[in-house]
């Protein structure tokens, strides 16, 4: 592709205070010779990724994703409860939400959803730290189960249980919508009727084309965050069709979508950030 790009990780960020002065190298080279930073993955590196950013704001050195130059947050992905509070002041469509101690949780929200509903971990990934208690009687022992973890730091959402039996990921990669997938929800089968004594598979395959209400959505959703290269969860109830966003991730995986669709991801996000050169 004819562009000069260099890959390297947190643990290869040094510098040396001399002069009253920092100058940030990665492998040696000053980061301020470089044209653009692109920040794929923060995961557990907050302090490095933090002296990063305010290194290239200092040197006039623009970041991929955006949001990191707004100074919104360090840490990206955004904690859930963080990404949706800015979603929904967006007016992008989202699951009803509660955010709480596991106790205000336990006490409020089956008042306020009916069972079932869903308990997620505000920093899960790839579909962990999900739940969707049925009764009362899950619902305590969840509790009881997580209690561990609230004490470690962790927090949680509380969120209405959407009966939508597919889910559409959009990868959106500078504001433009390159392709999409559809795979089954995890709990279709609670509300899905049987054919023939049996439940009909979900569907497992690409988009195309994308909805146009999907596409909107979904850069809408992304550039809501200020993230320019993101996978965006969209669901919609069988009954109405409506639309939701579950969530908008950053450094998104690509492999599903690149299998599906027959696109060259990386490609697609070389020639992006090239293109803001």
């Amino acid at each position: 592709m004819a562009v000069e790009l260099d890959t390297a990780s947190f643990s290869e960020l040094e510098y040396l205070t001399k002069n009253n002065g920092v100058r940030l190298t990665v492998n040696g080279k000053n980061v301020a010779e470089y044209s653009l930073v692109y920040i794929r993955l923060v995961g557990k590196r907050l302090e490095e990724a933090a002296l990063l950013i305010n290194y290239c704001k200092k040197v006039g050195l623009k970041v991929i994703d955006t949001i990191f130059e707004k100074g919104i947050s360090p840490k990206v992905p955004l904690p859930k409860s963080i990404e949706t509070e800015l979603l929904v002041a967006s007016k992008i469509p989202v699951p009803t939400t509660y955010f709480g101690s596991l106790k205000n949780i336990k006490d409020k929200a089956p008042k306020i959803f009916d069972f079932p509903f869903v308990i997620k971990g505000t920093t899960g990934k790839q579909g962990h730290a999900v739940w969707s208690p049925r009764n009362l009687e899950e619902l305590n022992n969840l509790v009881g189960e997580v209690s561990e973890k609230e004490k470690e730091g962790n927090k949680f959402i509380a969120q209405e249980f959407i009966r939508a039996s597919q889910r559409v990921r959009v990868l959106v990669v500078g504001g433009k919508a390159v392709a999409a997938i559809t795979r089954p929800t995890r709990w279709r089968r609670r509300f899905i009727e049987k054919v023939e004594g049996d439940y009909p598979p979900g569907i497992r395959g690409p988009l195309n084309p994308i909805p146009k209400a999907d596409v909107q959505l979904a850069i809408d959703a992304a550039k809501s965050l200020y993230i320019d290269i993101a996978g965006v969860d969209i669901i919609h109830e069988d009954k109405t069709g409506k639309a939701y966003v579950l969530e908008v991730n950053a450094a998104p995986r690509w492999e599903s979508i690149s299998q599906d669709c027959g696109i060259n991801v990386e490609a697609e996000i070389v020639t992006f950030l090239n293109s803001l050169i």
